[in-house]
């Protein structure tokens, strides 16, 4: 089953099924999207059966529900997506539940690297890298998840090692997000605990390192004009704002408004020719499916994020990947096919219930050892 659950990991954290088919072939990236659906299955099959996970089971029979009823473009991508959504939930919360920090700390890592592996050995004009994700801005996601892990890990020298292994994969996506998630939850850190601090130099060694070895590296010069402008204090406008995600969302707000309450239909605001997608999870749920799937996936991270608040100082990586995750559905539009924030948001709402049941247990334990009182 240990060997089992690694394939999985790696299959899904990797995003294998993707780098497949636009490396190889459109049938070696079919082969694999069903190798990971059947061994899904088997995991489910051959493990402890626990509770299901409702909420994201009805948030997706909700969505490709009334998204479906509205518009369906393509009715045979319609039914793969939605069956792959649904044995990923059932079969990917086993997995879940079997699979420590650690471990998911390990396979991020490599994932990680391949972005390092990306701008060492196959350097592009383009000047941005992903590695295995083929999108800089999934990269990105990965070693921002792969950092807020980290900060839990009770080894120093290896959360040393991976909090500068984190950062620097992810500075060299060059992803704006990254850059201003990762100052964000830094500081949040050090709030939990002040030798988290270490964080935050660590981070800004690794914008120095970049800095030095960036004629090596062939780096997206306007992107890198942001890091270079954070040690002068001149930090050019220009580049956080061109390419705007907030062009992108106005762009749909009419659409929107025309049908609040059942949506649009599938993949209505995935984008065409004329104009790109909408790059937000949030206005792609209420432009696709309407306003329940919307309210029910703000409740669901929105209820995560509070959830992890009581643990915010023993358990701090569980707040900053709630945190991370509501940041990252702001920037896609491809939620109900990302298998790895899927997965990630699976793991989390796990972990959060194991965390609230091993405390009340703790507490019913020190209750039980109180002496009786005896009455005089």
């Amino acid at each position: 089953m240990k060997v089992l659950r690694y394939i999985i990991l790696m299959l899904l954290l990797w995003e294998i099924s993707s780098f497949s088919l636009e490396v190889f072939s459109e049938t070696a990236g079919s082969y694999t999207s069903h190798l990971t659906n059947i061994l899904l299955i088997a995991y489910y099959f051959l493990s402890k059966k626990r509770k299901l996970l409702f909420p994201f089971l009805v948030l997706g029979l909700f969505y490709f529900m009334i998204s479906g009823l509205v518009d369906v473009p393509d009715a045979k991508a319609f039914i793969n997506e939605f069956i792959k959504y649904i044995i990923l939930i059932v079969g990917g919360s086993e997995v879940a539940r079997d699979t420590g920090l650690k471990d998911l700390c390990f396979i991020l890592l490599i994932g990680a690297l391949s972005i390092l592996v990306h701008a060492l050995f196959f350097a592009d004009a383009y000047g941005r890298y992903s590695g295995f994700y083929l999108d800089p801005n999934a990269g990105a996601f990965v070693s921002l998840i792969g950092y807020c892990l980290t900060y839990k890990l009770e080894n120093r020298q290896l959360k040393l090692i991976l909090l500068f292994a984190f950062t620097f994969t992810g500075v060299i996506t060059f992803s704006r997000f990254f850059l201003i998630m990762w100052l964000f939850i830094s500081i949040l850190a050090v709030f939990s605990n002040r030798k988290n601090a270490q964080g935050l130099f660590i981070g800004f060694g690794a914008l120095i390192l970049l800095i030095s070895v960036a004629a090596i590296l062939q780096v997206n010069t306007a992107r890198f004009s942001i890091i270079e402008g954070l040690f002068e204090s001149k930090i050019e406008t220009t580049a956080f704002t061109e390419g705007s995600r907030t062009e992108q969302w106005t762009s749909y707000l009419d659409d929107i408004y025309e049908n609040p309450i059942i949506g649009n239909g599938y993949k209505s605001f995935m984008g065409s020719s004329n104009r790109q997608g909408v790059h937000n999870t949030y206005l792609m749920v209420i432009g696709e499916s309407g306003i329940i799937p919307f309210l029910m996936l703000i409740i669901i991270y929105l209820s995560m994020f509070f959830k992890s608040l009581p643990f915010f100082k023993s358990e701090i990586h569980l707040t900053l990947i709630a945190i991370s995750l509501i940041g990252i559905l702001m920037v896609i539009h491809n939620y109900f096919a990302n298998d790895f924030l899927i997965f990630i948001s699976i793991w989390l709402l796990v972990k959060l219930g194991d965390t609230s049941q091993s405390i009340e247990n703790e507490s019913h334990d020190d209750s039980n050892d109180l002496p009786l009182l005896r009455p005089l």
